[in-house]
């Protein structure tokens, strides 16, 4: 009877420390997930007006650039959009639903440098102010599909390097 439940014991502390260990990579993967998501804006926020709307100069300078905190995803899929948010005439748009087009990326393991889903190649001129949304999707260690995303809204004023 002793070894019994010795047996059961150990059986079911095996079992806490395996739920114990993916709940700990889960947590993991959504603190990075969390700092990639930053990273990726914190770029951005560094670029001048010109830049974030020019498809060419983010595909190469955000697009392609892995970000440091990225390794941990399993099954990362990431997709930014630059998008009009209030064009020259004061009308305030919500792409995709107002018609209007945008630059975005898909970036995933069959793409891992980004593949263009959208172009619009007068953002920055056809609108004073400019919409960046970053949506990450990974499978996270316990199975579960995850996401974390992140929005900002730039102005012409915004000044880069």
């Amino acid at each position: 009877m002793a070894i019994a439940v010795c047996v059961l014991f150990a059986a079911a502390a095996f079992q806490t420390n395996q739920r114990l260990l993916v709940a700990l990579k889960s947590q993991k993967e959504a603190t990075a997930a969390s700092m990639m998501v930053q990273e990726r804006m914190e770029k951005f926020r560094g670029l001048s007006y010109s830049n974030i709307g020019d498809k060419s100069y983010v595909n190469t300078n955000v697009i392609q650039v892995k970000t440091t905190s990225e390794a941990v995803l399993g099954n990362l899929s990431e997709t930014i959009t630059v998008s009009g948010y209030m064009n020259t005439g004061g009308g305030i748009g919500n792409y995709p639903s107002d018609g209007s087009r945008a630059n975005q990326w898909v970036r995933n393991s069959t793409y891992p440098s980004g593949n263009q889903t959208d172009t619009n190649t007068s953002l920055a001129t056809d609108n004073d102010l400019l919409k960046v949304d970053i949506l990450l999707t990974w499978t996270s260690a316990n199975g579960r599909t995850r996401t974390r995303d992140l929005a900002s809204v730039f102005g012409k004023g915004n000044i880069g390097p």
